[in-house]
């Protein structure tokens, strides 16, 4: 079920069922992995997934050929063993690329030519064409800047692309309470809430997406299931520093560590001043 982002999902529904690629560009969180994967189930297509990282190979994503195989078989379509692009090409699914701009330059660019052409040449094999039901997905992370490689021009000249931004609070609290199965729409609320403040916390230039939110509740629902309650002000910083403390980056100037952070986030939520906790 998508929530929140619905125009986007019919575009790509649209696309796919055309053959058209896509790319989806948007934070960690966003539900870009979601929206693949229902686009697959609602076309009926298989999903073909891939990992995008700096050891990913055309041939990992092409295919390879077996050696024993290949010393009683020949190279032959018997010795081949096909990867996720191969696969999805010859049994009309959508491949879909995780991360494509962490993988190597190469190895996006030998994706290229089943974008254009919708077939790719293996050697000393032959060539595979895609089937009519044949399509892609690609999703990158703007903010990434550690391990990844832009993304060449010639890449996007063969897709559509769409930016899928964090959900605001009342449908990112449809997505929590969707995926937790909380009764408490309260406590769903304060656990998106401090989630939602660590991306406008002015010490933030990335904050937590809605798993840190999901796991928050979860959290919150096991501690109340032992008696205690996990909306008080200790047990609270508690879990919101345990989901969010790795998961936001601070400004480079910061004079706050990242749970000082989380800590302040919750009291803005809580409504308890800074000036108030000096006092005490």
């Amino acid at each position: 079920m998508i929530i929140g982002h619905e125009r986007e999902f019919a575009l790509v529904v649209r696309a796919l069922s055309k053959g058209i690629p896509v790319i989806l560009e948007g934070e960690a969180g966003t539900g870009k992995t979601e929206m693949a994967k229902e686009a697959a189930r609602l076309l009926k297509r298989h999903l073909y997934r891939v990992d995008g990282d700096q050891e990913l190979s055309s041939l990992k994503i092409q295919g390879w050929f077996d050696p024993p195989m290949v010393l009683s078989k020949g190279y032959s379509w018997e010795s081949f063993l096909p990867g996720p692009l191969s696969q999805a090409m010859t049994q009309g699914g959508i491949f879909f690329f995780n991360e494509v701009n962490r993988a190597p330059s190469e190895t996006i660019n030998a994706v290229l030519t089943a974008l254009d052409e919708r077939m790719i040449t293996i050697p000393r094999l032959g060539t595979i064409t895609a089937e009519p039901a044949f399509g892609c997905v690609f999703t990158c992370n703007p903010l990434d800047r550690v391990g990844t490689n832009p993304l060449p021009q010639a890449f996007f000249d063969r897709c559509v692309w769409l930016q899928l931004d964090h959900l605001p609070l009342e449908q990112a609290m449809a997505v929590v309470q969707l995926r937790t199965d909380e009764d408490d729409p309260e406590l769903v609320r304060l656990m998106c809430r401090i989630t939602e403040g660590t991306r406008k916390h002015q010490d933030v230039v990335k904050g937590g997406s809605i798993r840190a939110a999901i796991f928050m509740v979860k959290l919150a629902s096991s501690i109340r299931s032992q008696g205690e309650d996990p909306c008080g002000e200790m047990l609270l910083k508690e879990i919101a520093k345990s989901a969010l403390t790795k998961k936001i980056r601070l400004r480079y100037n910061s004079e706050l560590t990242e749970e000082q952070v989380v800590e302040d986030i919750v009291n803005r939520v809580l409504g308890i001043s800074t000036e108030k906790k000096k006092t005490a």
